[in-house]
């Protein structure tokens, strides 16, 4: 009977290892998934770029459906400031950004937003693939006939 309660005690206290480690497999000091998602919505509303820069990997992958003016697929940081981010307060003016339900599955993040501007009243969904601590992609499924409707000038 011993021998059958350390057996138990020796699997079940693997069973907890394995999930402790699991769940806690982002490093002591990496951001979870949900906080880097979090901080890029901030540093983009707040205009800050290198700080948005710095939440990304080398090789972002950034893409917007559509065919709008910042559609397309974008890689590395720069690009998207450039193709994307530049474009928006020209195209849409007052451009704002609110969460309305986030849900995180492993290392991905989805992000369903109101998005408005002038003439823009819509909802957005987002969604972002974190490696190590960092956004690796993010894909825009948005309105993109609503967006071109409150367009300004081009």
């Amino acid at each position: 009977m011993r021998k059958v309660v350390n057996t138990l005690l020796v699997t079940l206290s693997s069973m907890f290892l394995a999930v402790s480690l699991s769940a806690s497999h982002h490093g002591a000091d990496e951001k979870k998934p949900i906080e880097v998602v979090e901080a890029a919505y901030a540093t983009f509303a707040s205009g800050d770029t290198d700080a948005w820069a710095g939440l990304h990997t080398d090789d972002l992958r950034f893409t917007v459906f559509g065919q709008l003016p910042q559609s397309g697929v974008f890689v590395g940081t720069q690009s998207v400031i450039e193709g994307v981010f530049a474009k928006i307060p020209v195209l849409w003016p007052g451009f704002t950004l609110t969460p309305i339900n986030t849900d995180v599955v492993g290392d991905t993040v989805y992000v369903h937003n109101r998005m408005e501007a002038e003439g823009l009243d819509s909802e957005t969904m987002h969604m972002f693939v974190i490696e190590d601590g960092k956004i690796k992609s993010f894909t825009a499924f948005e309105d993109t006939d609503s967006m071109r409707q409150a367009m300004k000038g081009q």
